[in-house]
């Protein structure tokens, strides 16, 4: 019997993007002593999906046409020099375990432009992204106004601290940690901003998707992470922005959107308690938070936590060029580096990137994420069609923070399975609307 490699590879490829997001509801209630295990199943899944992309397109290695790609080829092969060098006693593991931290989710760049090869599919993402968020939210508003040790804020990790905004526990809904939450809520914020304008100009009905965007609003809010929230009204301001000066036909439709948005705002936040309390609560945490820094108790200020991100080669002095090893500053590995330089309190992404492979990686790093940057925005700017770009924007937008450091694509996996999915969602676009201009002519 002869195996349908693409008919699997569309049902794993599905199944592995719902899993990535549903996969903390086992974690946290299913399974919860097998929390471990079932953390490893999404690798598997991924690395089975690779596989059979593989086997079925016989695609091994892509053609090098852009600059970015090279420089992925050089990350590769100074991640995989690691396997052979680290400053500390560490075992094969721990370095595995580091170089999938930086190169597990790359492929996606191949194999989501496979699938995703028209508009209809782009919507139907979209769409399903839009239904399984409502029980995500719910489940996020819910758990906010409940105590810390109810079922529904079991958190998988004992040694995770449960913070609190205000009175009130952080959200993190189905996920198992509250910045994967967050990491969650950016994408579908910025996603479904654009995705709104979309609908206006194709005369469809967005209400659906603007109570949706207001709910993951609250839902930032609730989760108390200073940072994200900003980020993600930055990307709405940003969004708004580029559509009104480069996109002239849709200068209305922001004006109006624009100041419809600013007064359900302002209703929203007198007359809906929920929504008061969340707000209030997110600006009292920063308030206590900022009070604590300033007595030197813990440094946990905007201005110093902001710093630290930019600062990726704060440490460069004691990392050099090489660093101490890929894989040492993994949580995941008991933190190797901890245990040998407990003089260097790192935490921050840059900072652990620089320590764990050198200036040198670091370089490679932030390059790669400045070219991948600007060949985004060189697809945005060639496209002339609105609705095309209107759908890559929020891919573009999305990219933005990796290259200051402000996420945490390396030691976050699906901030980087985020990172990478983006990017690739801006080539399979870019791929659309070139085949449709090939086919117009």
């Amino acid at each position: 019997m002869k195996l349908n490699l693409y008919y699997i590879f569309n049902r794993s490829l599905l199944f592995s993007l719902v899993w990535i997001i549903i996969d903390g509801v086992f974690r946290k209630w299913v399974f919860p002593q097998w929390s471990t295990p079932i953390f490893t199943i999404k690798y598997i899944l991924f690395g089975l999906l690779y596989g059979v992309f593989f086997f079925h397109t016989h695609f091994f290695v892509p053609r090098i046409k852009y600059f970015y790609q090279v420089v992925i080829a050089i990350l590769i092969a100074w991640c995989t020099l690691y396997l052979f060098y680290s400053v500390f006693p560490t075992s094969l593991l721990v370095k595995v375990f580091g170089i999938i931290n930086y190169l597990f989710f790359i492929p996606l760049t191949l194999v989501v432009p496979y699938y995703f090869n028209s508009l209809g599919r782009i919507e139907a993402l979209i769409k399903f992204l839009a239904y399984i968020s409502i029980p995500i939210f719910i489940i996020g508003i819910v758990q906010y106004f409940l105590p810390t040790d109810h079922i529904l804020n079991y958190l998988p990790n004992e040694d995770q601290k449960i913070n609190k905004v205000a009175e009130f526990t952080r959200s993190l809904s189905i996920f198992s940690f509250v910045k994967i939450y967050n990491v969650y809520l950016l994408f579908i914020i910025s996603t479904f901003t654009s995705y709104i304008f979309y609908l206006i100009n194709a005369g469809r009905n967005s209400w659906f998707y603007v109570t949706l965007l207001v709910f993951a609003i609250l839902n930032m809010f609730m989760t108390g992470s200073r940072l994200p929230l900003f980020v993600s009204l930055a990307f709405i301001v940003i969004i708004c922005t580029f559509i009104f000066f480069q996109i002239k036909a849709m200068r209305k439709s922001i004006l109006v959107t624009a100041i419809v948005g600013l007064c359900l705002s302002s209703l929203l936040y007198n007359y809906s308690n929920t929504m008061k309390t969340a707000v209030d609560a997110f600006f009292k945490r920063i308030e206590f938070v900022e009070a604590v820094a300033e007595k030197g108790i813990k440094n946990y200020s905007a201005k110093s936590r902001l710093l630290d991100r930019v600062t990726i080669f704060k440490y460069s002095e004691q990392a050099g060029l090489l660093g101490f090893g890929i894989g040492t500053t993994y949580q995941g590995t008991g933190s190797v580096l901890v245990n040998h330089r407990t003089d260097v309190p790192f935490e921050e992404e840059g900072e652990r990137v620089v320590l764990e492979i050198g200036v040198i990686g670091g370089v490679i790093l932030l390059l790669l994420r400045f070219f991948i940057l600007i060949y985004s925005l060189n697809v945005l700017l060639k496209i002339k069609d609105i609705q095309f770009a209107l759908l890559i924007i929020p891919f573009v937008i999305y990219l933005i923070p990796s290259v200051l450091f402000l996420g945490n694509n390396t030691f976050n996996y699906f901030d980087g399975y985020s990172y990478w999915f983006s990017f690739a969602m801006i080539i399979a676009i870019a791929n659309i609307y070139q085949s449709k201009n090939l086919q117009g002519v």
